[in-house]
């Protein structure tokens, strides 16, 4: 891992004992400051506690894994210590050894139990299970609409319905993340189980340490708090509010700030050095913070600190997304020796990102041979294992349709109530995805490509139903996803993909929908409605380790570049 010179700042959080909450600005290398504290920790003679080591993200927590795997830290298996996400420590701790008080039936995980299609009564249009609130069951109209369900209609089937389904789903002990959360609330509020469990989890664990805070909603930082105050584990929070962006699952950000302030003046930490970008950068992303939480600017120290690449601003006409984005940011590439597969491309929705470097950029819909398509092209032009798995995973999807054996099931609760084994399946299927390889200079066409396809899955295929040809058809809009790898080579990630990463040269578009309500919220932040938008283009921006470019609106793009250059960065506005 390299010799590891901490900074004041890390050498307290690495030798600090006890209940912590730490904020740390992108790049700070909390990470490294992590593993540090275990290999403290463990070095310690007569240690016989675990380590828990919680993220709410499968990618944070695998990153987390090597790190500590390389430097030799932890045995394998792991036990006594656990590494892992927050959803699975509460359910290995929480709630499976319990089981629920509605079923007592096996508690098993459904992750994808929302997608269930709710349906009233025959004939009726379907609603997925999520377009209903968790708990009280009341429709969720913005939700309801991208399914084109019209205000003008009675919502009570509905929520009968979804109710309904629900509670025959925990009978079956069938649960999502929210069931298990709700599970453990429940738990925690027996008197006699929550002092038990603490004294158990006390003896266990040493140390929790929570990172990505950021990331958890009301309930967790709920868990949180009872694992620091009530089980009395020395608890620490990492976390950068800033970077709060999940929202749209109940994600915290004010609620952190407040709960910070539980802590005492010692106990609360910081991070505020940054290995990761150039002085210009910090510069920038300092004022992509919110007026009344910027704070102090953080400090380049890393390799990159004395890049002199300016900042840019990417000034692109019209209503929509330009495509020449892409062309511009990779030519700004070259000229400062950056390689294309060290960039990025990101924006909001998978959409804008797509179009901004000319690739396909609609909805690939329900049509299995779009589906396919979709899968085949991420399969082979994904940026990595995870892009490829998710591809697989869709591919496997289209298989047990065709083959009957999805019916009106999602696919999580086929593989579950079926007990379908992966080492069953999985090499068949990569095996198809590689023989669906599209490649115009081969000369392959949409119609070959159909025609391969259906020869592929044509011994899946149910004996009584849908002809191959119905369930695979030669699709015009296939033609745009099977030619959709872009000419430059770029990658466009959501914001949400990128977050947590890091990338020589960054391109954050601002949409023509965001563009203006994002700077005011910057410039004078009247209200918190665009709080979050504005955190997202803070997360995407903080990524950039030497190149930052900003792509944005004709009509905005002056503005921007004022309000980058009032933090001190030099910035060069390009119109495109």
């Amino acid at each position: 891992m390299g010799e590891f010179k901490p900074t004041d700042e890390q050498k307290t959080i690495i030798e600090y004992d006890g209940a912590a909450f730490i904020t740390a600005c992108p790049g700070a290398g909390k990470t490294r400051c992590i593993v540090e504290r275990a290999r403290t920790l463990l070095a310690k003679s007569g240690k016989r506690q675990g380590l828990a080591f919680l993220s709410f993200t499968n990618a944070a927590v695998s990153e987390l894994q090597d790190r500590l795997a390389r430097g030799q830290l932890l045995p394998a298996p792991a036990f006594p210590h656990f590494v892992g996400t927050f959803d699975s420590f509460v359910w290995h701790y929480m709630v499976q050894p319990f089981g629920m008080d509605v079923t007592s039936a096996p508690l098993r995980i459904v992750p994808d139990k929302g997608e269930i299609i709710v349906t009233p009564f025959q004939g009726a249009q379907g609603l997925r299970l999520d377009v209903f609130d968790h708990k009280t069951g009341v429709i969720n109209w913005k939700k309801a609409a991208d399914f084109g369900f019209k205000r003008n209609r009675n919502p009570r089937p509905y929520e009968a319905a979804a109710q309904s389904l629900r509670a025959r789903l925990l009978e079956n002990g069938q649960l999502d993340f929210d069931d298990i959360r709700q599970a453990a609330k429940t738990n925690l509020e027996k008197a006699a189980f929550s002092e038990r469990l603490a004294r158990v989890l006390r003896a266990r664990f040493g140390e929790v340490i929570v990172d990505e805070a950021q990331d958890c909603n009301p309930a967790d930082l709920a868990i949180v708090d009872w694992l620091r105050r009530q089980a009395q584990i020395p608890t620490k929070i990492v976390c950068d509010p800033h970077q709060s962006i999940y929202g749209f699952r109940g994600g915290i950000s004010e609620e952190l700030f407040q709960y910070s302030e539980t802590f005492e003046n010692g106990e609360r930490l910081s991070l505020s050095g940054n290995f990761r970008s150039s002085t210009q950068i910090c510069k920038a992303v300092h004022m992509l913070r919110a007026p009344s939480q910027r704070g102090d600017q953080d400090q380049a120290l890393g390799e990159e600190k004395d890049c002199g690449i300016k900042v840019h601003v990417l000034s692109y006409s019209g209503q929509g997304v330009s495509p020449q984005i892409g062309q511009a940011f990779a030519t700004l590439a070259e000229v400062h020796g950056i390689e294309l597969k060290q960039c990025r491309v990101t924006a909001k929705t998978r959409s804008s990102g797509r179009k901004a470097i000319g690739a396909y950029s609609e909805k690939v819909g329900n049509a299995l041979s779009l589906r396919l398509a979709g899968a085949v092209m991420a399969f082979h032009h994904g940026e990595n294992e995870k892009d490829q798995y998710k591809a697989i995973i869709a591919a496997h999807t289209v298989l047990l349709d065709i083959s009957g054996d999805l019916g009106e099931r999602t696919y999580h609760q086929a593989i579950i109530q079926d007990d379908i084994n992966p080492m069953s399946w999985r090499g068949i299927v990569v095996k198809i995805l590689r023989s669906l390889k599209f490649d115009p200079e081969l000369g392959h066409t949409r119609a070959e490509w159909v025609a391969r396809a259906r020869d592929a899955f044509m011994p899946f295929l149910a004996p009584a139903g849908s002809t191959i040809g119905q369930k695979l058809s030669n699709n015009s809009k296939l033609d745009a996803i099977l030619g959709a790898k872009p000419a430059s080579g770029l990658i466009p990630r959501t914001i949400h993909e990128v977050k947590g990463k890091e990338y020589a040269g960054m391109c954050v578009v601002l949409t023509t929908a965001n563009a203006n309500a994002v700077l005011t919220h910057l410039e004078n932040e009247p209200d918190k409605s665009k709080a979050e938008d504005a955190r997202e283009i803070y997360v995407a921006a903080s990524r950039a380790q030497s190149l930052l470019v900003f792509a944005c609106p004709k009509s905005q793009a002056s503005r921007l570049k004022k309000h980058i250059v009032s933090g001190g960065a030099d910035v060069e506005l390009i119109e495109i």
